[in-house]
C-alpha cells in the first residue's frame, strides 16, 4: 500500500512538473524572452510520469479480511482470486474488485434493536408464515455467513454487490417458510425447535456453498404469534397454572387427611395398649388378692401416716387393729 501510494504521488509530481514546464515557457515568451520548449525535457518528464503511473496502477495491495477479483478487459474475470498481500496486475488492462471475507450477519426480526441494525438488520424484515395447521407465526432469526475466498470470482460474476438482495435474503426466507409450513406451532415453539433449526441450517449451507458462500451459523432467536393466538396461549397457561395450584392444594389436603388418620390410629393403638396394660394390672392384683387375702389389709396399713392419732371409721366397719394395740404403739412412739 505504501509503495503504491509513493508511486502514485511520484507520478502526480511528474505530471505537475510537465505542466509547470510548459506553462513556464509560455510565460517567458509572453515577456518577450527567447524561451523554447525542449522536446527532450518534455519527453523525459512524460516518460517518467507514464512509467510511475503505470507502476502505481500495476501494484495492488489486498488488505486482511479481503479478497480481490481480477477482471481483464480481454479475457474477462480471472479464476484465481488475489489474497491479502501485494500483487502485480497489467495496468490499464486489468481492474481489481475487492470483496470482504469477514463475517456478515443477516437478521430477520420484527423489532430490531440498535445492535441488530448496526449488523445489517432491516427496520422490519420479519418473516410471517403459516404452520401446518394454518396458524401464522413470526420467526426471528440471525444468519452468519461469509464469502468463500476461493469462490470470489464466481460471486463477482453472478452477483457483484447485490448478493444480499439476490441470494442471501430470498434463500433464507424460502427455506424457513418451507420448514414452518411442514410443522405445527407446538413443534416450532416446543421441543422440536432445535431439530427444525438444524434442518434449516443444513439446507441453507448446501445452497450457500453452491454459490460461493460459507454458512457460519443459523439461529432461531424467537417465535412470535398473532395477538389473538398469544392471548389464547396466555389464557391456557393461566388455566394450566390454576389447575396445577388446585392439584397442589388437593395433594396437600390428602396428605393432611392421611396425617390425621395416622395420628388417630396412633392414639387408638395407644389407648388399646393402655387399656390392655390396666386390665393386665387388675388381673395381677386380683390374682394376688386371691392368693393372699391379707395383702389388702397390709397395703391399707402401709398408707397410714406413722404419727396418726385418731382414726374415724364408718359405723359398722370392723377394726383392722384393736384399740389397745394402736394406743400401745402410739405410746411407744411418743417415748
Amino acid at each position: 500500500m505504501i509503495i503504491a501510494t509513493m508511486l502514485s504521488g511520484l507520478a502526480t509530481l511528474f505530471w505537475l512538473s510537465l505542466i509547470g514546464y510548459v506553462a513556464w515557457v509560455f510565460v517567458e515568451r509572453s515577456r518577450h524572452r527567447d524561451r523554447k520548449l525542449r522536446i527532450s525535457v518534455i519527453v523525459g518528464i512524460l516518460v517518467l510520469a507514464l512509467l510511475s503511473s503505470a507502476l502505481a496502477s500495476s501494484i495492488v495491495v489486498i488488505d486482511a479480511g479481503e479478497v480481490g477479483v481480477v477482471f481483464n478487459a480481454f479475457i474477462g474475470t480471472k479464476e484465481t482470486p488475489l489474497y491479502p498481500g501485494m500483487h502485480l496486475i497489467i495496468p490499464y488492462v486489468e481492474a481489481v474488485y475487492r470483496y470482504s471475507t469477514q463475517e456478515q450477519v443477516y437478521t430477520m426480526t420484527t423489532n430490531p434493536g440498535t445492535e441488530q441494525v448496526a449488523t445489517g438488520a432491516m427496520q422490519d424484515d420479519s418473516l410471517w408464515s403459516p404452520t401446518r395447521e394454518g396458524l401464522q407465526v413470526g420467526i426471528d432469526s440471525s444468519t452468519r455467513y461469509a464469502i468463500d475466498p476461493r469462490q470470489a470470482p464466481h460471486v463477482h460474476n453472478s452477483f457483484r454487490n447485490t448478493y444480499v438482495e439476490v441470494l442471501i435474503r430470498p434463500t433464507i426466507r424460502s427455506i424457513v417458510r418451507h420448514y414452518v409450513s411442514q410443522n405445527t406451532v407446538t413443534d416450532i415453539y416446543g421441543p422440536k425447535r432445535r431439530e427444525i433449526q438444524i434442518a434449516i441450517e443444513n439446507d441453507i449451507r448446501e445452497r450457500f456453498e453452491k454459490e460461493g458462500f460459507l454458512l457460519l451459523s443459523f439461529d432461531i432467536r424467537n417465535v412470535n404469534f398473532t395477538t389473538d393466538y398469544a392471548q389464547s396461549i396466555e389464557q391456557k397457561q393461566i388455566a394450566q397454572q390454576q389447575a396445577e395450584q388446585m392439584q397442589y392444594v388437593l395433594q396437600r389436603e390428602q396428605q393432611e387427611a392421611e396425617r390425621k388418620r395416622v395420628e388417630a390410629e396412633g392414639i387408638k393403638d395407644a389407648a388399646i395398649t393402655q387399656a390392655e396394660g390396666e386390665a393386665e394390672a387388675l388381673r395381677l392384683i386380683s390374682d394376688a388378692l386371691a392368693k393372699n387375702p391379707n395383702l389388702l389389709t397390709y397395703r391399707y396399713i402401709e398408707k397410714l401416716s406413722p404419727n396418726i392419732r385418731v382414726i374415724i371409721l364408718p359405723s359398722g366397719t370392723p377394726f383392722i387393729l384393736s384399740p389397745e394395740q394402736l394406743i400401745g404403739e402410739t405410746s411407744e412412739s411418743g417415748k
